[in-house]
């Protein structure tokens, strides 16, 4: 055992892009807002040439001929050597990953430090549950060395936690849920619903067929038709236009909090491909009712019939039927968006998850938990 007299020291690798820059900035704080420990946090987006290269959940079978390589055993070698310098200078006692690949860079070491991983999605999970061509036995193989390798595991959804469990034969008390978590101080003001005329639909997703944009707009154009107003957030270059909708495209951060948001009466992501989106977390905060699809930790983030709806996301008159509901029923959205607020601050506040999150980074540095190998 060692006994720290001085603070530990925590490395937070972090991911630069889509919502794990969310993630990255709201831990990125809360470690600085401790004064019980030393950390770095080490932004890093892997070299272009070699991505180019490396296998993506979201690739098909085409993009998987051209792309041979599994990011685990890349982050292994040259992908990870930023990594590695990065434990080298600032000599942590645990490191944080989030998400999980890049943590592969420290196999490499003669005697790595314990590191945790964050993941909002398994290899086995995505293959099995989400309309992907699937990773090879071999893969989720690599995956689950890194996986018994980690002392502590940080899945964002009971999705997630039941794949490794059941996948990995890992044990529940290796592993705590942490959904995505947002500072309270930076949550939307709670929506209003003080529009007398047609309700506001929002929807928020840089990839438009992915996240369902089209078929919502189709619906908005045709069987909800002059019920409601559309309104579109992404920064895909495509454009949606028609009657009932507004594209705003891309959007600042600030701006979608502070006053999209709270104009809205509904959000709607009928997705078809998703883990544990941000922006359900931050609807939730805004006290919206929140129609989404019934796929992956989506579930964790919206109590059916409570403070929204679940849909398959392929039903179609189901996604209608519970839009229809919300856009008659203006007590119904209130009552949903309120519930949505009280689970917002229940599962979703930055402040009590990251906290609780490093205080389990500090445990492990004080019982100077070892790497398994």
């Amino acid at each position: 055992m060692n006994n720290f007299r001085r603070p530990p020291r925590i490395l937070f690798v972090a991911n630069a892009v889509l919502g794990w820059k969310t993630y990255a900035k709201q831990l990125e704080t809360a470690l600085g807002n401790r004064g019980d420990l030393t950390h770095l946090v080490l932004y890093r987006r892997p070299q272009r040439h070699l991505m180019q290269f490396a296998r993506r959940h979201a690739d098909r079978r085409i993009a998987r001929l051209v792309r041979p390589f599994d990011p685990i055993k890349l982050f292994a070698g040259a992908m990870g050597h930023d990594i590695r310098k990065a434990v080298s200078d600032f000599q942590p006692d645990v490191v944080h990953f989030a998400a999980h690949w890049p943590a592969s860079a420290l196999s490499a070491l003669s005697s790595p430090p314990p590191f945790t991983l964050a993941l909002d999605a398994t290899r086995p999970g995505l293959t099995r549950d989400l309309p992907l061509p699937g990773w090879s036995e071999r893969e989720c193989a690599n995956e689950a060395d890194l996986f018994k390798a980690a002392t502590h595991l940080f899945p964002m959804s009971h999705w997630v936690e039941d794949s490794l469990i059941n996948d990995f034969d890992l044990a529940r008390h290796q592993m705590t849920v942490q959904p995505p978590s947002l500072s309270q101080k930076n949550w939307p003001k709670q929506a209003m619903f003080e529009n007398e005329c047609i309700p506001n639909v929002l929807f928020v997703g840089n990839d438009l067929k992915r996240k369902g944009a089209y078929r919502l707009a189709r619906w908005i154009a045709e069987p909800l038709r002059g019920r409601c107003h559309l309104h579109i957030v992404s920064t895909d270059t495509s454009t949606i236009s028609g009657d009932g909708i507004t594209f705003h495209g891309r959007v600042p951060h600030a701006r979608l909090i502070e006053d999209l948001l709270p104009r809205m009466d509904i959000f709607c992501l009928p997705t078809k491909l998703d883990m544990s989106p941000f922006v359900i977390a931050e609807a939730a905060a805004a006290g919206l009712p929140v129609v989404a699809s019934a796929i992956g930790g989506i579930p964790d983030m919206v109590e059916h019939s409570i403070s929204g709806f679940l849909v398959p996301p392929e039903d179609e008159h189901g996604f209608i039927s519970a839009l229809s509901q919300l856009i008659d029923d203006k007590n119904m959205r209130r009552r949903m968006g309120s519930n949505s607020a009280k689970l917002a601050k229940a599962r979703f506040s930055g402040e009590e998850n990251f906290n609780n999150l490093i205080d389990k980074l500090i445990d492990i540095s004080d019982r100077g938990v070892g790497y398994v190998s």
